[in-house]
């Protein structure tokens, strides 16, 4: 059992892929990282990023984005979602030719009291170090994943009924006959 259990680690840990961060630019600027670990806390939830008031894109769980920012003071700003998490803002200070990471951290927490509230969810920004930013990222580009998704796209391009249809006869009790 305790060789299946280490066999199963050794293998997920192969599949992933290194991530080494670019080095700042002087004609691009400093490098800042934003990424959101892969989590099941509201993992359907997708905030809008936005840099100085200007939406740059959506943050997925299990994603991360490399941008390049001018030294000085840059307010970051993860969108509420309505109904579910209130907006955050960040204030990064860019050090020219230095690379930053950004940590997006998502919770879920049950709130007992008087009135009935399933789920208290947030959204943190957090300043993180380069060594356990990078080990996180690298979580963040499994190999396997990629390559499934890669398929997946490519046999719906293709029309490959097998993979790309839902079928009826995949989903039957096993147990029935």
């Amino acid at each position: 059992m305790v060789l299946a259990a280490l066999v199963f680690l050794v293998s997920c840990s192969s599949n992933k892929v290194l991530f080494v961060p670019v080095s700042a630019s002087a004609e691009k600027g400093s490098v800042v990282y934003i990424y959101r670990p892969i989590k099941a806390a509201n993992v359907m939830l997708t905030p809008d990023v936005s840099i100085a008031g200007i939406k740059t894109f959506a943050m997925s769980n299990g994603d991360y984005k490399q941008l390049y920012l001018s030294p000085g003071q840059h307010v970051i700003k993860l969108a509420a979602i309505e109904g579910n998490t209130p907006a955050v803002e960040h204030v990064l200070n860019v050090v020219e030719g230095r690379v930053h990471y950004l940590r997006v951290d998502a919770s879920m927490k049950l709130e007992f009291g008087q009135s009935y509230q399933p789920y208290k969810r947030k959204f943190e920004l957090l300043n993180v170090i380069a060594n356990t930013a990078v080990a996180e990222i690298s979580d963040c580009t499994d190999m396997d994943a990629g390559e499934k998704q890669k398929k997946s796209a490519a046999s719906v391009e293709a029309g490959d009924s097998e993979e790309a249809t839902f079928s009826v006869d995949k989903t039957a009790n096993p147990f029935s006959h």
